[in-house]
Protein backbone atom coordinates (compact mmCIF):
# COMPACT_ATOMS: atom_id res chain seq x y z
CA UNK A 1 0.00 0.00 0.00
CA UNK A 2 1.22 3.54 -0.46
CA UNK A 3 2.69 5.48 2.49
CA UNK A 4 0.08 7.45 4.05
CA UNK A 5 0.59 11.36 4.18
CA UNK A 6 0.35 12.57 7.77
CA UNK A 7 -2.05 14.37 8.90
CA UNK A 8 -1.73 18.30 9.32
CA UNK A 9 -1.73 19.51 12.83
CA UNK A 10 -2.28 23.41 12.13
CA UNK A 11 -5.64 24.65 11.30
CA UNK A 12 -6.75 27.20 9.01
CA UNK A 13 -7.08 29.63 12.16
CA UNK A 14 -3.17 29.19 12.58
CA UNK A 15 -3.03 30.01 8.57
CA UNK A 16 -4.82 33.11 9.06
CA UNK A 17 -3.19 34.50 12.20
CA UNK A 18 -0.02 34.15 10.36
CA UNK A 19 -1.27 35.45 7.00
CA UNK A 20 -2.77 38.56 8.73
CA UNK A 21 0.42 39.13 11.11
CA UNK A 22 2.66 39.52 7.91
CA UNK A 23 0.48 41.74 5.68
CA UNK A 24 0.08 44.02 8.82
CA UNK A 25 4.06 44.08 9.14
CA UNK A 26 4.37 44.68 5.53
CA UNK A 27 1.95 47.52 5.22
CA UNK A 28 3.82 48.94 8.20
CA UNK A 29 7.12 48.66 6.27
CA UNK A 30 5.88 50.19 3.50
CA UNK A 31 6.39 47.06 0.93
CA UNK A 32 4.22 45.85 -1.54
CA UNK A 33 4.78 41.93 -1.00
CA UNK A 34 7.79 39.47 0.43
CA UNK A 35 9.53 36.83 -2.03
CA UNK A 36 10.76 33.65 0.48
CA UNK A 37 13.54 31.92 -0.77
CA UNK A 38 13.25 28.37 -0.17
CA UNK A 39 16.89 28.00 0.51
CA UNK A 40 17.00 29.79 4.29
CA UNK A 41 16.92 27.31 6.52
CA UNK A 42 15.85 23.99 5.44
CA UNK A 43 12.81 25.32 4.45
CA UNK A 44 11.66 26.70 7.01
CA UNK A 45 9.97 30.13 5.90
CA UNK A 46 7.79 28.38 2.99
CA UNK A 47 6.66 26.56 5.49
CA UNK A 48 5.54 28.64 7.88
CA UNK A 49 3.53 30.15 5.13
CA UNK A 50 1.85 27.09 3.09
CA UNK A 51 2.18 24.14 5.64
CA UNK A 52 4.27 22.34 3.41
CA UNK A 53 7.98 22.03 3.40
CA UNK A 54 10.23 24.36 0.88
CA UNK A 55 13.11 22.49 -0.86
CA UNK A 56 16.45 24.82 -2.08
CA UNK A 57 14.40 26.53 -4.95
CA UNK A 58 10.80 26.06 -3.92
CA UNK A 59 9.80 30.43 -3.87
CA UNK A 60 6.64 32.41 -2.51
CA UNK A 61 5.96 35.32 -3.83
CA UNK A 62 3.31 36.95 -0.64
CA UNK A 63 1.80 40.07 -1.70
CA UNK A 64 0.02 42.47 0.99
CA UNK A 65 -2.76 42.30 -1.47
CA UNK A 66 -4.18 38.74 -3.39
CA UNK A 67 -3.30 35.52 -2.68
CA UNK A 68 0.27 34.32 -2.59
CA UNK A 69 1.80 32.61 -5.11
CA UNK A 70 4.34 28.61 -4.37
CA UNK A 71 7.05 28.45 -7.28
CA UNK A 72 8.42 24.81 -7.62
CA UNK A 73 11.11 23.35 -9.48
CA UNK A 74 10.19 21.81 -12.93
CA UNK A 75 12.50 18.62 -12.12
CA UNK A 76 10.88 17.87 -8.42
CA UNK A 77 7.96 15.76 -10.33
CA UNK A 78 5.65 17.58 -7.46
CA UNK A 79 2.36 19.41 -8.87
CA UNK A 80 -0.22 21.82 -7.56
CA UNK A 81 -2.95 18.91 -6.66
CA UNK A 82 -0.11 16.34 -4.91
CA UNK A 83 1.25 19.53 -2.64
CA UNK A 84 -2.14 20.36 -1.90
CA UNK A 85 -3.10 16.40 -0.99
CA UNK A 86 -0.16 17.00 1.89
CA UNK A 87 -1.91 19.69 3.49
CA UNK A 88 -0.73 22.88 1.37
CA UNK A 89 -2.47 25.87 2.27
CA UNK A 90 -2.41 26.88 -1.12
CA UNK A 91 -4.83 26.05 -4.08
CA UNK A 92 -3.44 24.13 -6.57
CA UNK A 93 -4.61 27.43 -8.62
CA UNK A 94 -1.78 29.53 -7.02
CA UNK A 95 0.94 26.39 -6.99
CA UNK A 96 3.04 26.66 -10.50
CA UNK A 97 5.93 24.73 -11.98
CA UNK A 98 9.15 26.70 -13.22
CA UNK A 99 12.40 25.60 -15.16
CA UNK A 100 13.47 28.82 -13.97
CA UNK A 101 13.06 29.99 -10.42
CA UNK A 102 13.97 33.78 -10.48
CA UNK A 103 12.16 34.52 -14.04
CA UNK A 104 8.72 33.55 -12.98
CA UNK A 105 9.28 35.51 -9.72
CA UNK A 106 9.76 38.56 -12.10
CA UNK A 107 6.66 37.48 -14.27
CA UNK A 108 4.47 37.11 -11.17
CA UNK A 109 5.70 40.43 -9.85
CA UNK A 110 4.51 42.08 -13.24
CA UNK A 111 1.39 40.02 -13.11
CA UNK A 112 0.69 41.48 -9.57
CA UNK A 113 1.51 44.90 -11.12
CA UNK A 114 4.20 45.51 -8.37
CA UNK A 115 7.19 46.65 -10.65
CA UNK A 116 7.42 49.54 -9.60
CA UNK A 117 7.21 48.92 -5.74
CA UNK A 118 9.57 47.98 -2.28
CA UNK A 119 9.38 44.42 -2.25
CA UNK A 120 10.65 42.24 1.01
CA UNK A 121 13.47 39.72 -0.31
CA UNK A 122 14.11 36.65 3.02
CA UNK A 123 16.88 36.70 2.53
CA UNK A 124 19.32 38.16 0.58
CA UNK A 125 21.89 36.17 2.51
CA UNK A 126 20.79 33.13 0.84
CA UNK A 127 19.33 33.88 -2.43
CA UNK A 128 21.74 33.39 -5.79
CA UNK A 129 23.14 36.26 -7.04
CA UNK A 130 22.30 35.19 -10.61
CA UNK A 131 18.85 35.17 -9.40
CA UNK A 132 19.34 38.91 -8.35
CA UNK A 133 20.56 39.64 -11.11
CA UNK A 134 17.89 37.84 -13.17
CA UNK A 135 15.00 39.22 -11.47
CA UNK A 136 16.31 42.93 -11.43
CA UNK A 137 16.74 42.75 -15.34
CA UNK A 138 13.15 41.85 -15.50
CA UNK A 139 12.20 44.35 -12.62
CA UNK A 140 14.47 46.80 -13.18
CA UNK A 141 12.39 49.53 -11.05
CA UNK A 142 11.53 46.88 -8.33
CA UNK A 143 13.38 48.16 -4.74
CA UNK A 144 13.82 44.87 -2.80
CA UNK A 145 14.75 45.34 0.96
CA UNK A 146 16.25 42.92 3.00
CA UNK A 147 13.09 41.19 5.62
CA UNK A 148 14.81 38.82 7.34
CA UNK A 149 14.22 40.68 10.71
CA UNK A 150 10.83 41.59 9.41
CA UNK A 151 9.51 37.97 8.66
CA UNK A 152 11.17 36.35 11.47
CA UNK A 153 9.37 38.72 13.87
CA UNK A 154 6.06 37.18 12.76
CA UNK A 155 7.01 33.66 12.72
CA UNK A 156 8.81 33.83 16.06
CA UNK A 157 5.97 34.47 18.65
CA UNK A 158 4.80 30.99 18.94
CA UNK A 159 0.53 30.83 19.14
CA UNK A 160 -0.87 28.30 21.40
CA UNK A 161 -1.32 26.25 18.56
CA UNK A 162 2.65 25.76 17.91
CA UNK A 163 3.48 25.48 21.40
CA UNK A 164 1.50 22.05 21.65
CA UNK A 165 3.16 20.55 18.61
CA UNK A 166 6.31 21.77 20.13
CA UNK A 167 5.54 19.92 23.35
CA UNK A 168 5.25 16.49 21.25
CA UNK A 169 8.51 16.83 20.02
CA UNK A 170 9.51 17.39 23.52
CA UNK A 171 7.75 14.21 24.76
CA UNK A 172 10.03 12.01 21.80
CA UNK A 173 13.09 14.20 23.01
CA UNK A 174 12.23 12.26 26.32
CA UNK A 175 11.44 9.13 24.97
CA UNK A 176 14.43 8.86 23.15
CA UNK A 177 16.11 10.18 26.39
CA UNK A 178 15.26 7.41 28.31
CA UNK A 179 15.76 4.68 25.87
CA UNK A 180 19.77 5.58 25.24
CA UNK A 181 20.37 5.26 29.12
CA UNK A 182 18.32 2.29 29.40
CA UNK A 183 20.90 1.00 26.79
CA UNK A 184 23.70 2.70 27.86
CA UNK A 185 26.25 0.61 29.26
CA UNK A 186 30.16 -0.21 29.12
CA UNK A 187 31.51 -2.31 26.15
CA UNK A 188 28.86 -1.02 23.67
CA UNK A 189 29.72 1.56 20.87
CA UNK A 190 28.33 5.40 20.58
CA UNK A 191 27.04 3.67 17.52
CA UNK A 192 25.22 0.78 18.89
CA UNK A 193 24.01 3.12 22.08
CA UNK A 194 22.46 6.06 20.16
CA UNK A 195 20.68 3.13 17.40
CA UNK A 196 17.60 2.93 19.70
CA UNK A 197 16.80 6.33 20.34
CA UNK A 198 17.39 6.74 16.51
CA UNK A 199 14.65 4.44 16.40
CA UNK A 200 12.30 6.14 18.83
CA UNK A 201 12.66 9.08 16.47
CA UNK A 202 11.92 7.19 13.30
CA UNK A 203 9.00 5.56 15.23
CA UNK A 204 7.42 8.88 15.85
CA UNK A 205 7.88 10.67 12.10
CA UNK A 206 10.61 12.82 12.68
CA UNK A 207 12.94 14.20 9.38
CA UNK A 208 16.07 16.05 9.49
CA UNK A 209 18.29 15.95 12.89
CA UNK A 210 21.65 15.80 14.05
CA UNK A 211 22.78 13.09 16.60
CA UNK A 212 25.72 13.73 18.58
CA UNK A 213 27.53 12.08 21.34
CA UNK A 214 30.38 12.56 23.88
CA UNK A 215 32.61 9.55 25.17
CA UNK A 216 35.87 10.82 25.17
CA UNK A 217 37.27 12.84 27.93
CA UNK A 218 39.82 14.13 26.14
CA UNK A 219 38.04 15.83 23.14
CA UNK A 220 36.14 18.94 23.54
CA UNK A 221 33.29 18.71 20.47
CA UNK A 222 30.77 16.08 20.61
CA UNK A 223 30.63 14.20 17.07
CA UNK A 224 28.09 12.00 15.07
CA UNK A 225 28.00 8.58 17.43
CA UNK A 226 30.94 6.48 15.93
CA UNK A 227 32.65 2.75 16.59
CA UNK A 228 34.63 4.40 20.01
CA UNK A 229 33.80 1.70 22.57
CA UNK A 230 32.33 3.57 25.63
CA UNK A 231 34.14 3.09 28.67
CA UNK A 232 32.30 2.92 32.16
CA UNK A 233 34.79 5.58 33.47
CA UNK A 234 34.08 8.05 30.70
CA UNK A 235 31.13 10.07 31.04
CA UNK A 236 28.83 9.88 28.07
CA UNK A 237 26.91 13.26 26.76
CA UNK A 238 23.96 12.47 24.05
CA UNK A 239 22.42 15.48 21.85
CA UNK A 240 19.36 14.33 20.04
CA UNK A 241 18.01 17.53 18.15
CA UNK A 242 14.87 16.65 15.20
CA UNK A 243 12.48 18.43 13.51
CA UNK A 244 9.29 16.09 13.20
CA UNK A 245 8.09 15.21 9.95
CA UNK A 246 5.28 17.59 10.05
CA UNK A 247 7.31 20.44 11.68
CA UNK A 248 8.63 21.77 15.00
CA UNK A 249 11.21 19.93 16.65
CA UNK A 250 12.99 19.81 19.82
CA UNK A 251 16.52 19.61 21.10
CA UNK A 252 17.74 18.60 24.95
CA UNK A 253 21.18 18.04 25.75
CA UNK A 254 22.26 15.45 29.05
CA UNK A 255 25.32 14.31 30.53
CA UNK A 256 25.21 10.73 31.94
CA UNK A 257 27.07 9.55 34.59
CA UNK A 258 29.03 6.28 36.30
CA UNK A 259 29.98 8.05 39.45
CA UNK A 260 29.84 11.92 41.29
CA UNK A 261 31.72 13.98 39.20
CA UNK A 262 34.70 15.54 40.91
CA UNK A 263 37.53 18.44 40.79
CA UNK A 264 36.73 20.66 37.55
CA UNK A 265 33.95 18.99 36.28
CA UNK A 266 32.26 19.34 39.41
CA UNK A 267 32.40 22.70 39.29
CA UNK A 268 31.10 22.94 35.59
CA UNK A 269 27.86 21.26 37.12
CA UNK A 270 27.86 24.28 38.86
CA UNK A 271 27.77 26.48 36.48
CA UNK A 272 25.29 24.41 34.38
CA UNK A 273 22.93 24.67 37.46
CA UNK A 274 23.24 28.56 38.03
CA UNK A 275 22.72 29.20 33.92
CA UNK A 276 19.51 27.14 34.14
CA UNK A 277 18.20 29.78 37.04
CA UNK A 278 19.99 32.40 34.85
CA UNK A 279 18.27 32.07 31.82
CA UNK A 280 14.78 31.82 33.75
CA UNK A 281 15.51 35.21 35.50
CA UNK A 282 17.06 37.17 33.30
CA UNK A 283 15.77 36.36 29.62
CA UNK A 284 12.95 38.30 28.98
CA UNK A 285 10.93 40.11 26.07
CA UNK A 286 12.86 43.44 25.27
CA UNK A 287 16.48 41.70 26.15
CA UNK A 288 19.02 42.45 23.08
CA UNK A 289 20.07 38.67 21.43
CA UNK A 290 23.74 39.71 21.53
CA UNK A 291 23.33 41.11 25.85
CA UNK A 292 21.73 37.64 26.48
CA UNK A 293 24.82 35.64 24.89
CA UNK A 294 26.96 38.30 26.65
CA UNK A 295 25.29 37.01 29.99
CA UNK A 296 26.40 33.54 29.30
CA UNK A 297 29.56 34.20 28.27
CA UNK A 298 29.97 36.53 31.66
CA UNK A 299 28.54 33.33 33.59
CA UNK A 300 30.90 30.91 32.14
CA UNK A 301 34.04 33.37 32.28
CA UNK A 302 33.20 34.22 36.06
CA UNK A 303 33.81 30.70 36.54
CA UNK A 304 36.88 30.09 35.18
CA UNK A 305 36.03 28.47 31.38
CA UNK A 306 34.85 29.27 28.51
CA UNK A 307 32.32 28.41 25.77
CA UNK A 308 30.73 28.89 22.42
CA UNK A 309 27.66 27.57 20.31
CA UNK A 310 25.60 29.68 22.80
CA UNK A 311 21.53 28.52 21.12
CA UNK A 312 19.51 29.50 18.96
CA UNK A 313 15.47 29.93 18.76
CA UNK A 314 13.23 26.84 18.25
CA UNK A 315 10.37 26.62 16.01
CA UNK A 316 9.55 24.76 12.99
CA UNK A 317 13.09 23.57 13.02
CA UNK A 318 14.70 22.66 16.09
CA UNK A 319 17.65 25.03 14.81
CA UNK A 320 15.76 28.31 14.12
CA UNK A 321 16.63 31.93 13.90
CA UNK A 322 18.26 33.91 15.71
CA UNK A 323 21.17 32.13 17.09
CA UNK A 324 22.20 33.81 20.54
CA UNK A 325 25.59 35.44 19.98
CA UNK A 326 27.77 37.93 21.81
CA UNK A 327 28.33 39.94 19.28
CA UNK A 328 28.51 40.99 15.37
CA UNK A 329 32.22 39.05 15.71
CA UNK A 330 30.63 35.69 15.92
CA UNK A 331 29.10 33.57 13.60
CA UNK A 332 24.96 33.65 13.02
CA UNK A 333 25.29 37.14 14.36
CA UNK A 334 22.10 39.02 13.34
CA UNK A 335 20.36 41.89 15.33
CA UNK A 336 17.39 40.98 17.34
CA UNK A 337 15.43 41.48 20.33
CA UNK A 338 13.91 38.97 22.19
CA UNK A 339 10.21 39.02 21.82
CA UNK A 340 7.60 37.35 24.04
CA UNK A 341 6.11 34.02 23.53
CA UNK A 342 9.42 32.58 21.90
CA UNK A 343 11.03 29.47 22.27
CA UNK A 344 14.66 29.42 22.66
CA UNK A 345 17.36 26.50 23.17
CA UNK A 346 20.65 27.40 25.51
CA UNK A 347 23.29 24.99 25.43
CA UNK A 348 26.91 26.79 25.78
CA UNK A 349 29.72 24.22 25.13
CA UNK A 350 31.82 24.88 27.78
CA UNK A 351 35.87 24.30 28.17
CA UNK A 352 39.11 24.76 29.95
CA UNK A 353 40.65 28.06 28.92
CA UNK A 354 42.28 27.92 25.47
CA UNK A 355 39.71 25.19 24.21
CA UNK A 356 41.22 22.81 26.14
CA UNK A 357 39.27 19.38 27.87
CA UNK A 358 37.39 18.68 30.00
CA UNK A 359 34.50 19.57 28.07
CA UNK A 360 30.82 19.72 29.55
CA UNK A 361 27.30 20.51 27.64
CA UNK A 362 23.93 21.04 29.14
CA UNK A 363 20.97 22.01 26.52
CA UNK A 364 17.20 23.14 27.38
CA UNK A 365 14.21 24.67 25.57
CA UNK A 366 13.12 27.74 27.37
CA UNK A 367 9.65 29.90 26.69
CA UNK A 368 9.89 33.15 26.93
CA UNK A 369 6.45 34.63 27.92
CA UNK A 370 5.32 37.98 28.89
CA UNK A 371 6.29 37.87 32.63
CA UNK A 372 8.38 34.73 33.50
CA UNK A 373 10.33 32.54 31.27
CA UNK A 374 9.94 28.83 31.89
CA UNK A 375 11.79 25.88 31.40
CA UNK A 376 10.29 23.37 29.09
CA UNK A 377 12.67 20.44 29.12
CA UNK A 378 13.03 19.08 32.28
CA UNK A 379 13.53 15.45 32.17
CA UNK A 380 16.35 13.79 33.64
CA UNK A 381 17.24 17.02 35.19
CA UNK A 382 20.52 15.94 36.70
CA UNK A 383 23.89 17.73 36.46
CA UNK A 384 24.67 15.30 35.79
CA UNK A 385 22.19 12.41 35.27
CA UNK A 386 23.64 9.45 36.99
CA UNK A 387 23.48 6.25 35.09
CA UNK A 388 22.09 3.14 36.50
CA UNK A 389 24.18 0.15 37.54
Amino acid sequence: MPEQQPKPELSLKEKERRWSLLREKLREAGLSALIVYGGTQLGVPVHYLTRVWGSRMNTVIFPVDGEPILLIPSNTGMTGESLVKQGCWLPAKNIHSSAHLAADSAKQILSLKLQKSRVGIDSFRFWPVQDYHTLMELCPDVELVEAHRLFGEVRGPKSSEELAVMEKAIRISDIAHYTFLAHLKPGVTEEEAAGKANEILEAHGVGDRIMLIHSRPEMVYPYPPGPTVIQKQNPVTFSPEFTRKLGYGAQMIRAYWWEEPKGTYRVMFALCDELRRMVIQEFRPGLEIIQAGKKIEDLVSEYGFECDKLGHAVGLSYGDAPYITAGPHQRDYMEWTILPNEVYAVHPMIRAKGGKPPFVMIGDMFFIGKDRTTWMTTALPGLPEMIPQ
